[in-house]
């Protein structure tokens, strides 16, 4: 079982009472043309989990694909997605930071709308994770895959696995070939009896592989943080 989480720092963010919410153009009767797509961002319970703030999202996208309602012998050529499946945020006001358990196409359009509609009230970092350093503070960690893309060559993207992948020549060279896009590490957990693989991607997303109770991911999230935003070594142990 794998859960998908993405960090996203804040400068500040100042979430209104009724929550975020984009606006949108009504449909014109008749066109069969769609209302423009909306982001929604709303505080569900302000003292949820050990201070987090316990946020619902919906962010509805454009989708090209043609299809056809029911009933209706004419194809759509476009339509609106996304609003039938809301997601859930947590947000840690001591920390400034928000945990987004969603897809990261989710992730960077919610922060597009959001920063265009409120730029005084919604204004999160933009920065992409630093592999260099997180390689250097995981150093007494067994790193189980590697991930590269933006490949110069017959491939567009490589994944190495194995032992110690991050030290090896076959690293280095697709290192130089290619950027770095994902790592995945192996920890064993205190209090557990199997080691847990935990991936980390270049968008500050974090992908638990574990079958642990959500409060639990909380908890541990948080631990992840202070390895994504400070400098502190971690140890497998």
């Amino acid at each position: 079982m794998n859960k998908t989480y993405y960090f996203v720092e804040f400068e500040y963010i100042d979430i209104p009472p009724e929550g975020f919410h984009t606006n949108q153009q009504l449909t014109i009767k008749g066109t069969k043309f769609d209302a423009d797509p909306i982001t929604i961002l709303k505080v569900v319970e302000n003292d949820y989990y050990e201070g987090w703030i316990h946020l619902q999202a919906i962010h509805e996208t454009v989708d090209k694909t043609p299809r056809r309602m029911a009933g209706d012998p004419e194809y759509l050529h476009q339509s609106i997605v996304g609003g039938d499946r809301p997601f859930n945020c947590y947000y840690k006001k001591d920390e400034n930071i928000m945990i987004l358990n969603t897809s990261k196409k989710n992730v960077i359009g919610l922060q597009r709308a959001l920063i265009q509609h409120f730029p005084d009230r919604f204004k999160p970092y933009q920065h992409e994770l630093e592999f260099k350093k997180l390689l250097k503070k995981l150093s007494h960690t067994q790193i189980v895959s590697s991930w590269f893309n933006n490949i110069q060559g017959k491939v567009n993207a490589v994944g190495l696995y194995g032992r110690r992948v991050n030290f090896d020549e076959i690293f280095d060279h697709y290192n130089e070939l290619g950027r770095l896009s994902a790592i995945t590490v192996e920890w064993q957990i205190k209090d557990e009896t199997q080691p847990i693989n935990v991936m980390f991607t270049k968008n500050y997303g974090v992908i638990i592989y574990s079958d642990w109770p959500f409060e639990k991911d909380l908890y541990f999230l948080l631990e992840i943080k202070k390895l994504l935003f400070s400098d502190e070594l971690i140890k497998s142990s």
